[in-house]
């Protein structure tokens, strides 16, 4: 016969409430629309974010207001309505840190977990889904490592997380389920414009970054995107020789450093640094690895394999 804590224990583990792991939903939301706000750029609601500590800091994503000269501000139930400061920016995690005016008081905020969910475990994001308020929503972590997407002229590093992120939500906390802040709403994947139940969030270790430094971090780039092989369409793949490897290379910028080089739409990159390379993971990690004006050495081909060049391009932030 099972005992009455058995039977706790077993409706806990089915309502996905664990007692030492996590607090229940209710007390999520609570701790959320306590340290959350809505961001308004030049009057109009353009997403949300999250004070993270006691002196009024504020993270969202840095897409909501790239560039200078706007007027932003917070706003909420429990804060009223306030201009934000802007501290500093991180484009290649689409990060920007900001601050509320200074206060006597200590103000509410959500404490940064220690460590990244792993995949499979549930997270929630808090935010304004087109211009409704205080709403949270569910997902589950979809990846154990950080990736790359491309977006916004620029690969950015996020987590993939299965959820639906609706506009408004950017720049919204994704918390554990102990309520601690894992990351930021960045972006969603989407076909032809349509959600395909993918969202993007700046990772855990960027926001402790940006927080700990609180200045600008840049990051080097190519000015260029790449996609896999494999993805290609078969008429693409056909053309090129048996069991041939690279990255094609997709929105190429103009006038950009690697068009200037002589890359170009469609060649392929065979080589960075005289290293195979053939997942684009492998080429933004070697490029974030180095210095912003340092030159690298690229080994391309046209659209067929053939044509092969070695092309050198300096590094510049990402803009």
């Amino acid at each position: 016969m099972k005992s009455l804590f058995t039977y706790i224990t077993i409706i806990s583990v089915w309502l996905g409430v664990s007692i030492v792991h996590g607090a229940a939903p209710q007390k999520v939301y609570a701790q959320l629309q306590a340290a959350s706000v809505e961001i308004l750029v030049n009057g109009r609601l353009a997403g949300s974010g999250s004070v993270v500590d006691t002196q009024g800091h504020v993270l969202i994503a840095n897409h909501m207001a790239p560039g200078d000269g706007v007027r932003i501000e917070a706003q909420s139930k429990s804060l009223g309505r306030h201009a934000l400061k802007i501290v500093a920016r991180d484009k290649a995690h689409d990060l920007m840190l900001l601050v509320l005016p200074p206060r006597k008081e200590a103000y509410s905020h959500l404490a940064l977990a220690k460590n990244q969910p792993k995949a499979g475990q549930p997270v929630f994001l808090f935010g304004a889904p087109v211009f409704r308020h205080e709403v949270m929503i569910s997902g589950t972590m979809a990846r154990g490592q950080p990736t790359y997407e491309f977006y916004d002229g620029a690969f950015r590093e996020i987590f993939h997380i299965s959820a639906i992120a609706p506009i408004g939500t950017s720049g919204g906390p994704w918390v554990n389920v102990k309520g601690e802040l894992i990351g930021v709403q960045s972006a969603a994947m989407t076909v032809n414009g349509a959600h395909q139940g993918i969202a993007y969030a700046s990772p855990l270790a960027s926001l402790k970054g940006l927080l700990k430094q609180k200045q600008t971090i840049q990051s080097a780039t190519l000015q260029t995107g790449v996609e896999e092989l494999w993805g290609q369409e078969p008429g693409f793949i056909n053309k090129l020789p048996k069991d041939f490897r690279g990255l094609v290379v997709r929105q190429l910028q103009a006038n950009g450093v690697a068009a200037k080089a002589g890359l170009k739409e469609w060649d392929i990159i065979v080589a960075v640094a005289g290293k195979p390379v053939d997942r684009t993971d492998e080429l933004i990690d070697f490029i974030r690895s180095q210095k912003l004006g340092q030159s690298v050495q690229i080994k391309a081909t046209d659209r067929e394999g053939k044509n092969v060049r070695k092309l050198s391009i300096k590094l510049v932030p990402i803009q």
